[in-house]
């Protein structure tokens, strides 16, 4: 017999005393809440902390690191945590639209053959959310490699994991994290794509705001994942293809901003 599925979210923050109660709200307005939220405080100086506390949910399981140990360490902490059968992701400046827990619980009851699924994504803008709906019939895409080196199509907060998979994010990487742990959980496990919104994002990944508006930062960081990548696949004469193609990237986005 199956297991019932269970949700762990966790989130980040470090200063998000404008956005972190609407992120949390996010969770709590689920039609299937999750087991618990828990909120990892990477040493806030604002008033994040009794934001949280003001909340006063039983779920949400609040810690706050001594010093700021950044966002994957945070994660980690998280997932490391984490009690229930399933792992989801949010950032601390996005929401979850109300049918997320429950159109992926449902994906995950009608296929037990993936160990982490993503979903589309919308940017925040003053349009009406329309609630999404999922059917068994609907397609849910396997993920390749290949789907997610060149050009990743999901984002830290369209994606829910195994608690068995036992991923973390690399503490070393403090650009392009996210498309790091991706790939890695892509390469080690079946993963699915649903092609449905299920959540918000507070501006477009690599644009301005937070660590991304240095954009070759992130660059570096991308190409480091690329040179991890041909280092695990013993690849080495594709390091230079991929430093190239994410440098000609770098300069397409420069060319066109």
């Amino acid at each position: 017999m199956i297991n019932k599925p269970t949700f762990s979210i966790v989130i980040p923050v470090f200063n998000g005393e404008r956005s972190i109660l609407a992120a949390v709200e996010s969770c709590l307005r689920q039609t299937v809440l999750p087991d618990e939220i828990i909120v990892i405080d990477d040493a806030s100086t604002d008033h994040t902390a009794e934001i949280i506390s003001a909340i006063g949910s039983g779920l949400i399981v609040y810690v706050k690191n001594d010093q700021n140990k950044g966002v994957s360490f945070s994660r980690n902490k998280g997932i490391k945590m984490a009690k229930y059968s399933w792992i989801m992701f949010l950032d601390a400046d996005d929401i979850f639209y109300p049918e997320k827990i429950g159109i992926i619980k449902q994906c995950i009851e009608a296929d037990h053959s993936f160990s982490a699924i993503g979903h589309g994504f919308d940017v925040q803008s003053d349009k009406e959310h329309i609630p999404a709906k999922w059917h068994e019939n609907m397609l849910l895409k396997p993920v390749k490699v290949n789907d997610v080196l060149l050009r990743n199509p999901m984002v830290t907060p369209s994606l829910t994991v195994s608690a068995d998979n036992k991923m973390l994010f690399n503490e070393a990487m403090i650009q392009a994290e996210d498309h790091d742990f991706i790939l890695r959980t892509v390469e080690k496990f079946p993963v699915v794509y649903l092609d449905l919104p299920l959540c918000s994002l507070s501006r477009m990944p690599l644009t301005q705001g937070g660590l991304s508006s240095n954009k070759w930062k992130m660059r570096l960081g991308e190409m480091s994942m690329y040179t991890d990548y041909c280092k695990r696949k013993k690849i080495y004469p594709a390091i230079p293809f991929f430093l190239l193609f994410s440098l000609l990237k770098h300069l397409k986005q420069l060319v066109g901003a």
